[in-house]
């Protein structure tokens, strides 16, 4: 095996614990050592050590659409969160969306 697979797998392990540790602003160094190794086009590696790789790429893939799922979600409630600090939103008998400013200040019950 040549020096480029294990340098590919050393950085495809990185990628997978940084995204493991929420690390997400280490991932541009990463990927751009990433491809680096793969810069040639031609990886020195036994067969073993391809599927090793494919394996790990595979299983980074896997994570990284996890945390881009688990992202947008974060995302999504967020823009919930926002949309309830601005008002309650209710809808009319005729289903007509319509949107309450909410007050501050003491609540005022009967």
């Amino acid at each position: 095996m040549g020096d480029s697979a294990p340098a590919i797998a050393a950085c495809l392990g990185a990628i997978h614990r940084a995204v493991l540790a929420g690390d997400f602003p280490a991932l541009p160094g990463l990927c751009a050592t990433l491809e680096q190794g793969l810069g040639s086009g031609e990886i020195a590696a036994s067969e073993g050590a391809a599927r090793d790789l494919r394996r790990l790429a595979q299983e980074n893939a896997v994570l990284l659409r996890a945390a881009q799922r688990g992202l947008r979600a974060a995302q999504r409630r967020v823009a919930e969160i926002r949309g309830v600090a601005s008002g309650l939103t209710t809808y009319s008998a005729t289903g007509l969306r319509q949107t309450s400013p909410l007050r501050s200040g003491p609540d005022h019950r009967a």
